[in-house]
């Protein structure tokens, strides 16, 4: 087999798994013309996502339990007959018809509801702190599906020079100025590069998958990601994020919590305090045939069941939820700080990279590829230098997957309350 020859089935193996690679991203294009920028992902995921819908129903049904727990009792009906089929009792068969009312006292109804309004406070809280989680998510999703993008243009760059450096090797067999086991060794590392290349394409549908998956439409078709993982980002100040840490949505829901079981306690104490019902009923004796009107009081006497043991629950409760409180705010303290400084470290060595790494080694490869295509150096030499450059691109890459990695998990510290609710 002529060197042409395996020059051209190496060129054309190249060009079907490049053609595989960009075959998705043309089909998807096609379906889907715009880009899918991240905005517009986390609009998506907030119209979306199930468990966002699950949110604002919980705030609903939170909203009816407010409503129901301030409603008066109902009356009750009262109607029978008295003495039916006695004939000893001298008025004869007497027929009541009345109601009979609760009056529940010492403000249970009033303080029932106001539990179920700070619940529905709560509620809505948990909402915005599932926002953010959401939004912190596709934000994570979208950052890996850019690195992934940009990984397989590194590789098919790689690939690419891989084929210009057969190419080259082939040319120089041919001329008399190498040996075959040269051209067998580049033509190994092309298909080391191929072997990399399916392997990125495969990575990045996973990304994809991953992406539909955060926004909350598996059957997303997405065809392209407008974005850059070069984007400029500017470190809030950590004093001014933490001044405002006190309005993140899991310390405000945390102490909402608290404030709900101090409502509890209240409640249950009221609760303690039986109810009184009024009976007012109207008597028809049937034998003298008169009217008469029966009036009366009843109250539970707690003789038994004093309500302690809730009260006891309550109180625990609440010295549970102040405990999760005091938890909540130093946990997300130590989130904030370790990731200000993964964002801040990311972005010194992005930075890094970008200015005093890869200058040089384009310069170092460029220079080993001149010299090689000259005939002043073996292919031996020049492998490493392209080696050492792949691994700088790829250093850089995942520099800047780093950087984006680290400002979705600071962007729940810095986003504003965009939840909304029923």
């Amino acid at each position: 087999m002529s060197y042409y020859l395996v020059k051209v089935l190496v060129s054309a193996a190249l060009i079907v798994a490049v053609s595989e690679v960009s075959k998705g991203s043309t089909a998807g294009n096609a379906i889907q013309p715009e880009p899918l920028t991240l905005e517009r992902a986390l609009e998506m995921a907030e119209r979306l996502q199930p468990e966002l819908a699950e949110a604002r129903a919980l705030i609903a049904a939170a909203e009816g339990r407010a409503k129901q727990a301030g409603a008066f009792p109902n009356p009750d009906a009262t109607v029978r007959s008295e003495s039916v089929g006695s004939s000893r009792n001298a008025g004869g068969v007497q027929n009541l018809v009345g109601v009979s009312q609760a009056f529940p006292i010492g403000g249970r109804l009033r303080k029932a509801r106001e539990v179920e309004e700070l619940e529905r406070g709560r509620q809505i809280l948990d909402l915005e702190m599932r926002l953010r989680d959401l939004q912190r998510r596709v934000h994570s999703a979208f950052a890996e599906a850019l690195y992934q993008e940009k990984a397989l243009e590194t590789r098919n760059a790689i690939a690419n020079g891989a084929l210009s450096v057969v190419d080259i090797t082939a040319a120089r067999l041919d001329a008399g100025d190498i040996v075959l086991e040269d051209l067998a060794r580049a033509e190994m590392e092309l298909a080391q590069a191929e072997i990399e290349l399916r392997r990125a394409k495969a990575m990045r549908e996973h990304s994809l998958v991953e992406l539909r998956a955060a926004i909350g439409d598996p059957s997303l078709i997405v065809g392209g990601l407008s974005g850059s993982l070069d984007e400029t980002f500017e470190i809030p100040a950590l004093e001014s994020l933490a001044a405002n840490l006190s309005s993140h949505p899991g310390i405000a829901e945390a102490e909402a919590v608290v404030r709900v079981q101090e409502a509890r306690i209240d409640l249950a104490k009221v609760r303690r305090i039986p109810d009184v019902r009024v009976e007012s009923l109207y008597r028809r004796l049937q034998g003298p045939r008169e009217d008469a009107f029966d009036i009366g009081f009843s109250v539970s006497i707690p003789l038994f069941d004093r309500r302690r043991g809730r009260l006891q629950e309550v109180r625990a409760e609440a010295v549970a939820a102040e405990a999760r409180y005091r938890s909540v705010r130093s946990a997300l303290s130590v989130q904030l700080h370790e990731a200000h400084a993964k964002l801040a470290s990311a972005l010194a060595n992005s930075r890094a990279l970008k200015t005093e790494v890869l200058p040089r080694a384009e310069i170092v490869m460029n220079a080993a590829e001149s010299r090689f295509q000259a005939g002043d150096i073996s292919l031996a030499k020049l492998l490493p230098v392209r080696r050492e450059w792949a691994e700088v691109q790829f250093s850089y890459v995942e520099s800047l997957g780093d950087v984006m990695q680290a400002w979705a998990d600071l962007t729940p510290f810095v986003a504003k309350s965009v939840a909304t609710t029923p």
